[in-house]
């Protein structure tokens, strides 16, 4: 089967993910990926690309780890799943490494297999907890604009970025309520300090709070670093002040960290880097750095033990391929290449070497509205007008110019709407920065020539 028919099939037969049909048509069919070494891919014509984004901001250790994949194969041929009310070495060995590694107290966790049902997890057990508590009219949920959660049902609806239209899933849940996003570059209270941004924001969440009435909220949801917009990394005053307030009114503190977690961010978790322990912490993607799907909800004993007894206290929540073997021995392996490599160090300095990079290009890009993140995990905000801070319109479209131009110049990232989000795998080279960045500035020179800007 050619190439040409591969992909033709692909558009035939396959949804790809986030990815108009019509339009990839256009561009001749989706990429089709052969292969896979450090922080490149390979398509099946032979072309090299730099995976700018980790896959799916999840491929931290890179690709081509053989020995990980060797890790599945092993744990596979001895035994592929759990039985019913059983487990396996594998999994209560990564339970335990999660317990250390993990930031506070958090010390117990519920696996699932990805990012979207771990949060579903978080929020199911939020509201369970306060069941068993007898607080039955705890129920609503507060999340902040501009922020991703997962693309079931429940967890779709909460925050509210432009890139994740809603229109197709109704009604929306009566029970989520959205706060603002503490963005300073977009400010909703149009604050003059960081510090007034983080005390106005988490004062809207109280707000909130008093106003949907205390004894109905039963979690805050939120990223410690948000990541649809490019790296948003809040005031240092907002996350310890939203604890505080969602401790003040007995409500449960989830952090997602799909994203952040597992050495991203310079840190091990976002949690360690905004000084937040939440009550609840969802994780996925770099857990197993991709090579196999895991997710899981992690908790402290406190909440653990309300579950903990007579048997109507038991948490009722199972997914078939919770607490995978498979998954289990890809991780455990991952996070040993983590650590005897250093990444999390790594992705802490290469990512004060890209940060540098991209503000010398902020510097002569007229284009570039706001450069922000931290480790590897930033973004660059494209703008029409720097003073008013307006976008392009998505007619000319400028994320579909830069896609295409980062594309020829050897680099896989595809440009949602106005961010430009940059997260390569954690082991990259101080000279791969370089040349990310090399790539990143000559693209931008190119969409801003057609634009007519200089």
């Amino acid at each position: 089967m050619t190439n040409e028919i591969l992909r033709q099939k692909a558009i035939d037969h396959m949804f790809i993910q986030m990815s108009n049909s019509v339009q990839m048509a256009e561009e001749g069919g989706p990429l089709l990926i052969e292969s896979g070494e450090g922080i490149y891919i390979k398509d099946v014509e032979g072309n090299s690309y730099i995976d700018g984004i980790s896959g799916m901001y999840f491929r931290n250790v890179g690709h081509g780890r053989e020995q990980i994949a060797k890790a599945i194969y092993e744990q596979l041929t001895k035994v592929s799943m759990d039985v019913y009310a059983g487990v396996t070495p594998a999994t209560v060995k990564l339970a335990a490494k999660l317990s250390e590694i993990t930031p506070g107290d958090l010390s117990k966790t519920f696996f699932s297999q990805g990012g979207s049902l771990a949060n579903e997890s978080s929020l199911k057990l939020a509201q369970a907890y306060h069941m068993r508590m007898g607080e039955k009219g705890k129920y609503k949920v507060i999340s902040r604009n501009g922020s991703y959660h997962g693309s079931t049902y429940h967890t779709v609806w909460l925050g509210g970025h432009p890139g994740f239209p809603r229109e197709d899933y109704q009604p929306k849940p009566q029970h989520v309520v959205t706060v603002p996003q503490p963005n300073i570059y977009r400010c909703e209270f149009n604050s003059t300090s960081e510090e007034q941004c983080g005390e106005l924001n988490s004062k809207a969440i109280e707000d909130a709070i008093l106003f949907e009435g205390p004894d109905s909220i039963s979690a805050l949801i939120g990223e410690p670093v948000s990541q649809p917009l490019g790296g948003v990394v809040p005031p240092f005053n907002y996350w310890p002040k939203v604890k505080e307030i969602c401790d003040k009114y007995g409500i449960l503190l989830i952090f997602d960290e799909v994203i952040t977690g597992f050495g991203r961010l310079g840190t091990w978790f976002g949690s360690d880097l905004v000084k937040t322990v939440p009550d609840i912490m969802s994780f996925a993607k770099g857990i197993t750095s991709g090579y196999f799907p895991v997710g899981g909800t992690i908790t402290s004993d406190k909440i653990a033990n309300v579950f903990s007894g007579e048997p109507k206290k038991t948490w009722i929540h199972a997914f078939t391929f919770s607490s995978h073997p498979g998954g289990a021995a890809a991780a455990l392996k991952n996070l040993e290449i983590i650590e005897k490599e250093k990444l999390v160090e790594n992705a802490r300095i290469r990512g004060e070497q890209l940060r540098e990079n991209l503000l010398e290009m902020k510097e002569i890009h007229p284009i570039i509205g706001d450069v922000r993140g931290i480790g590897l995990i930033q973004g660059i905000e494209l703008v029409a007008n720097r003073e008013t801070k307006h976008h392009f319109s998505k007619a000319v479209g400028v994320n579909v110019m830069l896609t295409e131009e980062l594309k020829k110049r050897g680099m896989w990232i595809r440009v949602p709407a106005f961010i430009l989000p940059i997260a390569p795998p954690l082991m990259i080279s101080a000279d791969e920065i370089e040349m990310i960045c090399s790539i990143i500035n000559e693209s931008l020179y190119t969409v801003e020539k057609k634009l007519g800007i200089s």
